[in-house]
């Protein structure tokens, strides 16, 4: 090679390089921190904190009951935060690490189609689980069971269009977020949720930045989740929350 491994690292420029792996660690932390599974968790915890109003019932049971959490003594919103986020976030990724470890998909990124479907039917069954258990033990509080099953549908519509095409899920739980809060803000005149409204916004285009500039989406599929997540959450929260 004309002059040698010398030449070719000396064109390396060390500015451009720093700056590459400081974008990407930084793109894939906005991929992580905002994981699709780590969506319910977020959208409850809006609405549990900035407006607690969309749930008739909550702020009765959290004045009168608490959760013991191993010893810890948790406020019924964060207990039932909790929850929420032991069973749409720690149990499916455990099971989607055990799925990995058994070699069944060949990436945690899933960034392949075959990745894709055997994971996203157990997520949505666990979904489906938790959202029918939400309707048959929280009957005082039924808000949380449309806004999960709004959810869950939402995850569902993701992983049947998986088998053929390679949807965004991460757009699509953002536009559902997004769709909710716009939704709720509308119907019920919470002026509080404008803020967290727009926070979500501005996260959501950081995200899908990241997700564009790590080549794991086109922007159509981007943008086709984010229509996706959107449309169902919002009809769905606007439709039946009362």
């Amino acid at each position: 090679m004309k002059g040698g491994w010398k030449s070719t690292f000396a064109k390396i420029d060390p500015n451009k390089t720093s700056r590459y792996l400081l974008n990407t660690a930084l793109a894939r932390f906005l991929s992580l921190v905002l994981h699709p599974l780590l969506i319910p968790t977020l959208l409850f915890g809006i609405i549990f904190y900035a407006a607690p109003m969309v749930v008739e019932n909550l702020e009765v049971f959290n004045e009168q009951q608490s959760v013991d959490f191993f010893g810890l003594k948790l406020s019924f919103k964060a207990g039932l935060l909790l929850l929420v986020f032991f069973f749409t976030f720690l149990i499916p990724s455990y099971l989607l690490y055990v799925l990995y470890r058994l070699k069944v998909i060949k990436s945690l990124t899933m960034e392949n189609l075959q990745d894709r479907r055997l994971p996203y039917l157990m997520i949505v069954v666990l979904y489906t689980i938790f959202s029918y258990a939400s309707f048959r033990y929280m009957t005082l509080l039924p808000e949380v069971t449309v806004i999960m099953t709004s959810i869950t549908f939402s995850i569902s519509c993701v992983a049947f269009i998986s088998l053929y095409w390679q949807i965004s899920a991460h757009a699509t739980g953002m536009g559902g977020v997004i769709g909710s809060l716009l939704a709720l803000t509308l119907k019920l005149e919470l002026g509080g949720l404008l803020a967290p409204v727009l926070a979500v916004i501005v996260l959501t285009g950081f995200l899908m930045s990241a997700r564009l500039y790590l080549n794991a989406h086109t922007p159509r599929q981007i943008m086709v989740g984010l229509l996706l997540g959107a449309v169902i959450c919002s009809t769905t929260l606007f439709v039946f929350i009362q």
